[in-house]
């Protein structure tokens, strides 16, 4: 008994030409499964488009990480410009002014009448790259508006007491020295 192809070659229902093609598309196939190639398009296709819009995604990402470290760069630059501009460099003094930065206690040596000012809010603090900045009260808000990381420290004017506050009739001072 012979193979399959044999037995319809003699019961005639096939040609040696088919029989060849047949062989020949069979051995193509074989090859094409050792080297790992895929005998349907659509596969390569979705690979491909998959692979794009992965390549996409990423530099998508990157951009946006791009895009936000320039505004980064671009906020600590003018948040610069603002501190240098307004600082105070007439604020030396005797006095030593306390604040808390990053939960320790800071000192800051002024004279009497920007402790007065700091103390009723007329002035502020501010920090960039660890250096104390001494602003007035709109420079400070400018900066307040950017980020508020850059405020270390700035009195809020809050005159509205609680209507309920027995004590409301009683000033409380800002400048008592211990």
């Amino acid at each position: 008994m012979g193979s399959l192809q044999e037995q319809l070659l003699k019961a005639g229902l096939t040609t040696e030409h088919k029989a060849k093609v047949a062989k020949t598309q069979k051995r193509k196939q074989q090859k094409k499964k050792k080297k790992g190639a895929t005998s349907d398009q659509t596969d390569l296709q979705k690979h491909i488009e998959q692979t794009k819009l992965e390549q996409q995604k990423r530099a998508e990402e990157l951009n946006q990480a791009k895009l936000e470290a320039q505004k980064n760069k671009e906020q600590i630059a003018r948040v610069k410009q603002i501190l240098e501009h307004h600082n105070q460099d007439a604020i030396r003094g005797d006095v030593t002014f306390n604040f808390t930065y990053q939960n320790k206690v800071k000192e800051l040596d002024v004279n009497a009448q920007t402790q007065q000012a700091l103390a009723k809010g007329r002035l502020a603090i501010c920090v960039l790259e660890d250096k104390f900045y001494v602003l007035q009260d709109e420079p400070a808000r400018k900066i307040a508006e950017v980020d508020e990381k850059y405020i270390v420290f700035h009195v809020e004017d809050n005159q509205q007491g609680d209507e309920d506050d027995p004590y409301a009739d009683f000033e409380v001072p800002d400048d008592l020295m211990w």
